[in-house]
C-alpha cells in the first residue's frame, strides 16, 4: 500500500467555510424565534429560540457549519457570537478559521 493509498480524505479539512470579512457585518437579531431555511436546516429542526441557551447554541451551529456569508449576516449577531463564543460547539475547522480572521474569540473562549 502506498502512502496515498494510506492517506483518508476528510471533506471537513478542505471545506469552503464561510467567515465575513468584519463581524459588524453580522446584524442578525438578538431575541425571537427564528425560522431556518430548508437550505441550511436540512437534517430536520428549523425552528430556534434565541432566548434558550439550547437553542441559540445549536442555530449558531448550523448558521457557522452550513451557511454561506448572506446567511451568517442575516442569522449571526456580532454581540451574541462574541458573548457565547465559548459555548458554542462548531466543528473544530470553523472555529480555526473563525478564531484565525477574529482573535479576540479565541481570547473569549
Amino acid at each position: 500500500m502506498s502512502a496515498g493509498e494510506n492517506a483518508r480524505f476528510d471533506y471537513a479539512e478542505v471545506r469552503p467555510y464561510a467567515v465575513p470579512d468584519d463581524l459588524d457585518e453580522l446584524q442578525g437579531p438578538v431575541h425571537g424565534v427564528i425560522v431556518l431555511p430548508h437550505e441550511l436546516a436540512w437534517s430536520g429542526r428549523r425552528e430556534f429560540d434565541l432566548d434558550d441557551a439550547y437553542d441559540r447554541a445549536a442555530l449558531y451551529k448550523i448558521v457557522l457549519e452550513e451557511g454561506g456569508r448572506q446567511d451568517l449576516r442575516r442569522f449571526l449577531n456580532k454581540e451574541l457570537l462574541r458573548r457565547h463564543w465559548p459555548d458554542l460547539r462548531p466543528a473544530r475547522q470553523v472555529r480555526a478559521r473563525w478564531e484565525r480572521r477574529f482573535p479576540g474569540l479565541r481570547h473569549a473562549a
